[in-house]
């Protein structure tokens, strides 16, 4: 997952909480994984949330996230 304009921390994963997770703009994740980040949306515009593998991102694993 790679979150354009924004870095996150990982407070969780797979129902499991992360500590001292480093700040970052994007995260290696596994099939069927979940993960909840942090962030703070202060840039305005329209960014995208996506995976890197293009065939992926082409099958619909990409959205827009509107910080207003």
């Amino acid at each position: 997952m790679h979150l354009h304009g924004h870095h996150f921390r990982i407070v969780e994963r797979n129902g499991r909480p992360v500590p001292d997770a480093p700040w970052r703009d994007g995260e290696l994740m596994g099939s069927g994984e979940t993960m909840r980040i942090a962030f703070v949306a202060e840039e305005p515009g329209k960014w995208l949330l996506h995976c890197h593998m293009l065939e992926h991102s082409a099958g619909g694993m990409m959205t827009w996230l509107r910080v207003t």
